[in-house]
């Protein structure tokens, strides 16, 4: 994690840089990140199912079905639940083409019933702030706030030629829902219908 500088791994950038404005941020071997200001959820009334088979505008999923808060420093969101929201970190986070970094829920957090991701792999290269899959699995409302802290990061360094992968989820501040494609191999299937050669 320290690279005897800034407290960072060199070529890490997290902005606001916590080695600056809370060391307390940086452990040994992650770093806690913020909660953002912004939330998205999706507008049940609207939303009947969602078919995965189909491929998906991102500005057509979120202008049609998201919802988008925002929520100023000093007041809470709550998530009731059962309920799903996005979210984001307050940090914007750019990693360099040799560090790969997963993030993780913090065990404080997940003891009340808080998830905080889904999908945890950061590829090498990303640059943006990180959207937190936000799930209240427990019995009664959470409220959380902007600022808190409410996840941790971790590096890894890639050995060998890395190539950073492009996706649509970088360079953002907003959580979104984003684009999906499905692949080749399920069109096929679905296609088929378990009949005929499918590979």
């Amino acid at each position: 994690m320290d690279d005897g500088k800034n407290g960072l791994v060199q070529g890490i950038v997290i902005s606001p840089d916590p080695s600056e404005t809370d060391p307390s941020q940086i452990g040994r071997t992650s770093i806690d990140l913020r909660l953002g200001r912004w939330f998205t959820l999706l507008q049940q009334t609207k939303t009947t199912f969602i078919d995965l088979a189909v491929a998906r505008d991102e500005n057509e999923f979120s202008s049609r079905e998201g919802k988008t808060y925002y929520v100023p420093f000093g007041q809470k969101f709550v998530l009731h639940p059962n309920r799903f929201a996005l979210a984001s970190t307050f940090e914007w986070i750019s990693l360099p083409n040799d560090v790969a970094s997963y993030i993780s829920g913090k065990s404080s957090l997940g003891r009340m019933g808080l998830i905080i991701e889904t999908a945890a792999g950061i590829h090498p290269g990303f640059s943006g702030c990180i959207t937190l899959e936000l799930f209240n699995c427990g019995e009664v409302p959470i409220g959380i706030y902007p600022g808190m802290k409410i996840c941790q990061l971790f590096f890894h360094e890639v050995t060998g030629k890395a190539n950073p992968k492009v996706t649509s989820f970088g360079g953002r501040r907003k959580p979104a829902f984003g684009s999906y494609t499905p692949d080749k191999k399920l069109e096929r299937m679905i296609k088929v219908g378990g009949e005929g050669k499918l590979f």
